[in-house]
C-alpha cells in the first residue's frame, strides 16, 4: 500500500530515514532492502508487542518505499539536506548569540567591579565622586548598556522571523 505525500511528510518530520533503517545516506537499494526486512521483522506488531511497535513499523514502510523511488528518495534527499543545513544555520545563530549575551555580560562585570573599587575609577579619596566626572554617569552607562541589549534583542527577534518566513515558504513549495 502506498503512502501518501501528507504521510510521508508526516513520518518524514519524525525520523530522519536513513536512522530508522540504520544505512548510510549513500546506501544502494540491495542494502535498503536488506535494513528494511532486518528492522521490519524487529518491529513487526505480531512480533513485537511494544504499544510503540505499530508506529515504527509504519514509519519503516514508508521509509522503505521513498528509498527506493528514485524520484521520492531525491525529493527527500532535498529537503533532509535542506533541514541539516537550516539546523547547523541556526546553531551558528544560537552560538553567536550565546557569545554576544557572554561579551556583555563580562563588559557589564568589568563595569561593575571598577564601579566598586575604592581610590579607582569613579571614587575619589574621600570615597565620593571623582571631580571632574559629570553627575549621572553610572546612569548614562546603564542605559547604553540597556539599548545594547534591546538592539540585540530586536535584531534576534528580526532574524527569527526570517527564519521562519523562510521555513514557511519552503513549506509552501513542497
Amino acid at each position: 500500500m502506498a503512502a501518501s505525500t501528507a504521510e510521508r511528510d508526516d513520518v518524514a518530520k519524525k525520523y530522519d530515514f536513513y536512522q530508522l533503517l540504520g544505512v548510510e545516506d549513500t546506501a544502494d537499494e540491495s542494502a535498503i532492502r536488506k535494513a528494511y526486512r532486518k528492522a521490519a521483522l524487529k518491529y513487526h506488531p505480531d512480533k513485537n508487542k511494544s504499544k510503540h511497535a505499530v508506529g515504527i513499523f509504519h514509519a519503516l514502510s514508508i521509509a522503505n518505499e521513498v528509498l527506493l523511488s528514485d524520484n521520492l528518495r531525491q525529493e527527500y534527499d532535498a529537503k533532509r539536506s535542506a533541514k541539516i543545513r537550516d539546523k547547523k544555520r541556526q546553531e551558528a545563530f544560537d552560538s553567536k548569540r550565546r557569545q554576544g549575551k557572554e561579551d556583555l555580560e563580562r563588559r557589564e562585570n568589568e563595569a561593575s567591579k571598577r564601579q566598586k573599587k575604592p581610590n579607582g575609577t569613579g571614587f575619589g579619596a574621600g570615597g565620593g565622586p571623582t571631580p571632574g566626572r559629570a553627575e549621572g554617569w553610572d546612569s548614562q552607562k546603564e542605559a547604553l548598556l540597556h539599548a545594547k541589549i534591546t538592539r540585540l534583542q530586536e535584531q534576534s527577534a528580526m532574524l527569527k522571523a526570517q527564519r521562519d518566513a523562510k521555513l514557511r515558504s519552503a513549506a509552501k513549495a513542497n
